[in-house]
């Protein structure tokens, strides 16, 4: 695998200049070591869609609260997020620090870590962030392969992916690297088992650099659909080489791709029927139901205890994707 342990080391001096961390109160999780358990949910925001974002931040903001306010309470600790926008044409700064504010308004605050995939700051950008109610140490990231992606007949768009890591401190418990990523959609699948090469350096590289036996966590929209062979190598790269554990499949053995008609669609996390955002832009032909966005972890400390979709019943839509919220136990 090719190294990029330098570029990591570079990353830790430049480190106070780049880090884009922030918090609103006092965010903590000290109740995490009394439930013996994490909670963590990864979900595709939707870049595209302007009009409808703000109710879907809130219904976001408010299932959130709601596990919060469960007898016992089952606060979500951290929260992956994938298409994050940000600028002018996008008519907000940064669509995950608007959830944040929207939590820290239901009295949950959060941390804050972003990292930039596309575009340009101001204009219109696109990202990866993480929101942990546990402390960030410090936050990681390295760009995947540029590939050109094409999601209309003829139509070429080449777009940079991204990976990042934040270290969060669990109280009673220690430190978990959380990795969060986003590969290729409109490509060929050998591009994105390039994109997951790289990410399996980065993670490699991490997991070098920061001395000891560090429990990780991984998730994102990996746009890796088991329904179709020639998506196997990544997911077997994720899974069989680095030794990850898919927390959904792990919870839930009977699956096999677990997105199908015999399942129920219960484990699709991509264009549940009847979900009005997943449409295909150009042809506004609903999408084709697929699991594609996953949590994984890795480690002797962390048990997959219950895993299952959310906002993937009508009318609780927020996106063309649907949220995976998994338990952890530590």
């Amino acid at each position: 695998m090719r190294s990029i342990t330098i570029k990591i080391a570079m990353t830790f001096l430049i480190l106070p200049l780049i880090v884009f961390v922030s918090s609103s109160g006092v965010a903590q999780c000290p109740d995490t070591s009394t439930r013996g358990h994490l909670n963590v949910m990864t979900l595709n925001l939707l870049f595209s869609e302007v009009k409808d974002r703000e109710l879907r931040l809130e219904r976001i903001a408010d299932f959130v609260a709601q596990q919060a306010r469960l007898a016992p309470p089952e606060p979500v600790d951290v929260i992956l997020l994938n298409e994050v926008v940000g600028g002018f044409l996008s008519k907000t700064f940064n669509s995950s620090h608007d959830l944040k504010q929207l939590l820290a308004q239901r009295g949950l605050n959060y941390f804050l870590s972003f990292r930039l995939a596309n575009g340009l700051p101001g204009i219109l950008s696109v990202g990866n962030a993480i929101l942990s109610r546990c402390e960030i140490a410090f936050t990681l990231s390295v760009n995947l392969p540029f590939v050109t992606e094409e999601p209309f007949q003829g139509l070429m768009i080449p777009l940079k992916r991204n990976a990042m890591m934040s270290r969060i401190k669990i109280p009673g418990f220690g430190k978990i690297n959380v990795y969060n990523t986003h590969l290729c959609a409109f490509c060929d699948p050998s591009d994105r088992l390039e994109q997951a090469l790289v990410l399996a350096d980065f993670i490699e590289d991490v997991e070098n650099f920061v001395l000891g036996e560090n429990p990780m966590i991984l998730g994102g929209d990996f746009n890796t659909d088991l329904s179709l062979p020639e998506d196997f190598p990544a997911y077997n790269l994720i899974t069989q080489q680095l030794g990850f554990t898919d927390t959904y499949r792990a919870v839930n053995p009977d699956c096999t791709s677990c997105c199908s008609s015999t399942y129920g669609y219960a484990g699709c996390t991509f264009a549940v029927p009847p979900n009005p955002y997943a449409f295909d832009l150009f042809t506004h032909q609903p999408e084709i139901p697929a699991r594609i966005d996953y949590i994984l972890t890795k480690g002797t400390q962390l048990t997959p205890i219950e895993s299952s979709v959310k906002f993937n019943v009508d009318p609780n839509w927020v996106s063309d994707h649907s949220a995976v919220l998994t338990r952890i136990g530590l």
